[in-house]
């Protein structure tokens, strides 16, 4: 358990974590134990797949020490960029071609914007998607097929006019995929995940990893439950983080944070 004496790092996952899915806010419980848990000497950090670019904004005005993005391509520690990696131009364009070879729907994700189609994509799913981005200002700059951006990372939802097994085989020596199920996977340049974030993180603060916890709920926190010394999945989540857990609290809405922080006397 940990003590006041010691500074413990905290990694948060945004949606089904922070932000309830009913509301998408953060309840006033979970703010009020973060910043108790601060005022106890320990840092907290957003630890997410969303790039900083399609992270909610109003995040970054709750007072948290720093946020992991992208799962991993970005780090930033208060004002201090201590990573930030995209893929190399000639595997940007590598990618597209092959999307555009074996049928893959896909958004390209960024530091600065993400990354659509010009036009519409098959699936509904996607279209709908593509709006949410549109309403918050995102996906308009340029388009996939205007190949003059950077990017982080992508997500692909795959449907049967898709060939997604053949198109992981062709980038798994350079991307690592994660299944979220439903037909999306998650592309992330290799090497990199939420877990490799909180060693680097961990490392420049020289906090050992024993002092770290993990706050989670979906299959893409994996990587960050296995790393932490402690991983408290939300009371809603997904199965295959049981096994790193060291406790399953309640649901957003129902105080899990501030449940889980005052349990383990984080508060």
């Amino acid at each position: 358990m940990a003590t006041k004496m010691q500074h413990q790092l905290l990694f948060f996952d945004i949606d089904g974590t922070l932000l309830s899915n009913a509301t998408h806010q953060i309840p006033e419980s979970a703010l009020s134990a973060i910043a108790a848990a601060q005022k106890n000497g320990h840092l907290v950090f957003i630890n997410t797949g969303r790039t900083i670019r399609t992270m909610p904004s109003f995040l970054k005005t709750l007072g948290f020490d720093g946020y992991l993005c992208g799962c991993g391509t970005r780090i930033v520690y208060h004002d201090e960029i201590l990573l930030a990696h995209s893929f190399t131009e000639e595997e940007g364009q590598l990618l597209i071609d092959l999307m555009d070879k074996w049928h893959i729907e896909a958004f390209l994700e960024g530091s600065e914007d993400v990354y659509c189609k010009r036009g519409a994509y098959r699936q509904r799913i996607m279209n709908q998607v593509r709006k949410s981005f549109n309403d918050k200002g995102l996906g308009l700059s340029c388009f996939i097929e205007d190949r003059n951006f950077i990017y982080d990372k992508f997500v692909l939802v795959s449907d049967n006019q898709a060939d997604s097994d053949a198109f992981i085989h062709e980038i798994e020596s350079f991307i690592d995929v994660i299944d979220r199920g439903k037909g999306m996977y998650e592309c992330i340049p290799k090497g990199f995940s939420k877990a490799s974030a909180m060693h680097l993180l961990a490392e420049h603060l020289d906090i050992s990893m024993d002092n770290t916890w993990a706050f989670g709920d979906s299959s893409n926190d994996l990587p960050m439950f296995e790393a932490a010394a402690h991983g408290i999945a939300m009371g809603e989540h997904s199965p295959v983080l049981e096994p790193f857990s060291e406790m399953i609290t309640d649901t957003v809405d129902n105080h899990g944070i501030a449940k889980a922080l005052l349990h383990f006397g984080l508060i």
